[in-house]
């Protein structure tokens, strides 16, 4: 498990590279426009560009690691949300003003085009002002994006799907098994911790995989990849092998906050669905074809034949059959709800 537990923070670190990226772009834009007498526009734009790297930097490093990983850190969002927004807004507005009014004093002490560093009193006004709402827009987009996930945020705004476009995907619906006794035996708020722990554990195993989570249905999480995605290296299969594991290495201290050791059922489902935008208030997307459903009972399925992880025969032949899993042949299926049988087999891992 040692390659995969970096795997969100790889993803994290790329993101935040495109951060920087676009935010020197868009420096540099700003510097053009804001060229100040006896400067030249190349000097102006490549301290635009330092400029905008490091506020969108020191920002989005908060937002995007320490916020997230830092466990003392973390206990500020816990704080009302108004007060959040404050004591970030307070925090931000300190680290625009260091870099555009502090900083450049120390520009002073090297020789070169650095002298023209320092800012006008209305430019430092300025540019303040647009640093700030920069910023807001940085934090919306990331708020916006861990809400969606990062993925569907992204095609959103591309409007991948704004036209309904046929797929073929994998649907691996997870689910943790007797869920209901232990929430009823843990109560309301500790059950929502508790799923609230599961899902934190087998997100780096998602991650890993290279998949997307498609939505959490109660105690239920659906993962999907697209065929091309999938393939390589049966992901899909992988992923839920990896979620158990994940679950094991954690499971002292599952039985310390909750007394139990989350187990899971699954069901791995490949087939083509239609995936559009809907949705006029709150905008999403979503898959709609006879593969979720199909995926769905699968994971039914696994209760009436005694088995944890079923995948379908569709979904083998494109991915194979890894030498390091074993695979029990089922037949064919009567699932309900669906009038054609289905061929399926129970995978396990093999260790």
């Amino acid at each position: 498990m040692a390659t995969h537990r970096t795997a969100i923070q790889r993803a994290r670190f790329r993101f935040f590279l495109r951060i920087l990226g676009a935010s020197a772009a868009i420096g540099a834009l700003y510097g053009a426009t804001v060229s100040q007498a006896g400067m030249q526009t190349g000097v102006s734009m490549l301290i635009g560009a330092i400029n905008g790297v490091l506020i969108a930097g020191s920002i989005s490093a908060i937002e995007i690691f320490v916020l997230r990983e830092g466990s003392s850190m973390k206990r500020l969002l816990g704080l009302p949300f108004i007060l959040v927004v404050a004591l970030k807004t307070a925090l931000y507005a300190g680290i625009v003003s260091f870099f555009v009014i502090v900083a450049p004093k120390f520009a002073l002490l090297f020789p070169g085009f650095l002298r023209y560093y320092p800012l006008e009193r209305r430019a430092e006004l300025v540019t303040i002002g647009f640093s700030l709402a920069m910023t807001l827009v940085i934090v919306i987009l990331l708020q916006a994006s861990s809400l969606v996930g990062r993925r569907t945020f992204r095609n959103l705004i591309l409007g991948r799907y704004r036209r309904p476009r046929a797929e073929r995907r994998f649907f691996l619906f997870v689910d943790v098994i007797g869920s209901t006794a232990i929430a009823e035996r843990l109560g309301p708020l500790q059950a929502h911790r508790f799923l609230a722990a599961v899902f934190s554990a087998i997100a780096e195993p998602v991650a890993s995989s290279e998949g997307e989570i498609y939505q959490y249905v109660g105690d239920e999480i659906v993962v999907t990849w697209t065929e091309a995605e999938g393939v390589p290296d049966a992901r899909p299969l992988r992923c839920f092998f990896r979620m158990e594991e994940a679950l094991r290495e954690r499971g002292a201290r599952f039985l310390g906050d909750f007394n139990v050791e989350p187990r899971l059922r699954a069901a791995l489902h490949l087939g083509e669905v239609i995936a559009g935008e809907i949705g006029e208030l709150r905008r999403a997307i979503v898959y709609h074809g006879d593969v979720m459903n199909t995926a769905s009972r699968l994971e039914q399925a696994t209760r009436d034949q005694g088995v944890r992880f079923i995948a379908s025969a569709d979904a083998l032949r494109a991915l194979g059959s890894p030498p390091d899993m074993k695979f029990r042949d089922l037949g064919e299926l009567a699932l309900r709800g669906r009038r054609e049988p289905i061929r399926a087999s129970a995978v396990d891992s093999g260790s």
